[in-house]
């Protein structure tokens, strides 16, 4: 049967580009309805037309809609993927010099630099929540696959507090195999597990040729580590100005601190703070420049997102195919390969955020837990996982879940008191009256009006 599926956030030009380029090259779903959703017309009007630039040149026939009305868009979906961040960067990156000038190098909430979308989350939450009671009225048996940040805090939300059917995707665990690649082992020849939250997994099963892998990685920081971070390798940055961080001094220490070694952004969110005090403690845990999250490599990220754009829109206003910029090939993702194994019951496994429902030991099952899972038309499956080490799971598991318990009780009570206390636990405020003054001082701004009102 011919699916729906909607893309809301369809202007954000590469994760569009992703989604489309993911659909052409699925089998099950070459013949489905893409509805594109954005507010910002001429954004979703570019959206468009490179989806039709890659259907006229796949020669694929799927039916490419746009609409800036969510709710006209959602009448019979099967999918709904959401990749919206509400308000843009600048009122965050604006969120950000209120808090330093307050005394909070790089700002307040997770070291990702945009992962709560601005403070308690309040935005993020408040259009998720909206979107979830569309979804009820108008799609009630679609799919809502959360992608947009927080993934953690903002799915959970939604598999506690409304009846959609959500699911969070991330594509961090990928990560694992870079650490191969730089321990000079054959990718193909290793296999991996993670476990966590979105944005805080540990490497809990890593081998290779079948054989556990773990004595390969400390053989490599005993004999190879110190070689490496002074080779061209490492010290070469790429496209933001941040070397590989895969296996960096800082990821080392964590993995010695934890007993398991972090993958993807679990090495910016769920790195010690002792890490980040300053940009030369950056430098010195994470490379030249300080890693992704520094003055330098996030500015460069900002800066690059508004140039692949402009790269899009002129390829398209050129009448050239968009191809030429971006091939037709898979983009690693997962959410059209997930779709895909629900619409058409093909078995797949995959590294999904789902409520834990007993699989790892010592979560509460309804919270989210990142772990490998069965899709297929029966739903998602997590699997069961072995314990995470004690030390691991009362220095970062538990008080990030309570950071989400916090901010949830936070929103669902109006309760601005929690976003202080929640604050309190960050080791650079040094009285109450600091962080009651930050909270005050970022929800008086002009963007925040409807949280300051929220918040009491």
């Amino acid at each position: 049967m011919k699916k729906t599926l909607v893309l809301l956030g369809a202007g954000s030009a590469s994760f569009t580009i992703s989604i489309l380029k993911d659909l052409i090259l699925s089998e099950g779903l070459k013949d489905c309805t893409l509805r594109l959703v954005d507010i910002d017309e001429s954004r979703l009007e570019e959206a468009r037309r490179a989806a039709e630039s890659y259907n006229t040149e796949a020669k694929t026939d799927i039916q490419i809609e746009a609409y800036t009305d969510r709710r006209k868009a959602f009448y019979g979906a099967d999918f709904v993927i959401c990749a919206v961040k509400i308000g843009g960067y600048g009122p965050l990156e604006a969120e950000r010099k209120i808090a330093e000038a307050h005394g909070y190098y790089r700002g307040i909430g997770d070291r990702v630099s945009c992962y709560f979308g601005g403070v308690g989350a309040y935005w993020q939450i408040r259009f998720l929540e909206e979107v979830a009671h569309d979804m009820e009225e108008l799609c009630p048996d679609a799919w809502l696959v959360q992608t947009a940040n927080p993934v953690f805090d903002g799915t959970n939300y939604l598999t506690r507090y409304t009846k959609v059917k959500a699911v969070g995707v991330c594509h961090g665990h990928f990560q694992a195999y870079t650490v191969a690649d730089i321990m000079g082992l054959d990718r193909s020849k290793v296999t991996t597990e993670v476990v966590g939250f979105n944005h805080h997994i540990y490497l809990t099963d890593f081998r290779y040729e079948g054989k556990d892998a773990y004595p390969l990685l400390d053989q490599w920081i005993a004999e190879k580590s110190e070689a490496y971070w002074k080779s061209e390798a490492y010290n070469t940055p790429g496209e933001y100005g941040f070397v590989p961080e895969e296996l960096t001094p800082g990821v080392i220490d964590a993995y010695h601190l934890y007993g398991l070694l972090p993958i993807g952004d679990a090495i910016r969110s769920a790195s010690p703070w002792w890490h980040h005090t300053d940009f030369a403690t950056k430098e010195k845990w994470y490379g030249k420049n300080g890693g992704f999250d520094s003055e330098i490599c996030w500015a460069n990220y900002l800066h690059n997102k508004d140039i692949h754009h402009e790269k899009i829109r002129k390829t398209l206003d050129a009448g050239e195919p968009i191809t030429k910029v971006y091939p037709l090939e898979a983009s690693g993702e997962q959410h059209i390969p997930l779709i895909n194994a629900i619409a058409t019951d093909h078995y797949q496994r995959f590294t999904l955020n789902v409520p834990n429902n007993g699989c790892v030991p010592g979560i509460p099952d309804d919270v989210m837990v990142e772990i490998p899972v069965i899709a297929s038309a029966r739903g998602i499956q997590g699997i069961k996982m072995n314990p995470l080490p004690r030390r691991l799971m009362d220095n970062v598991i538990y008080p990030r879940m309570r950071t989400m318990n916090n901010l949830h009780e936070a929103y669902r009570n109006g309760d601005r008191s929690l976003l202080v206390l929640e604050l309190m636990h960050d080791h650079r405020t040094k009285s109450f009256e600091q962080a009651k003054d930050l909270i005050d001082d970022l929800l008086a701004q002009p963007w925040n009006v409807d949280a300051d009102k929220h918040y009491r």
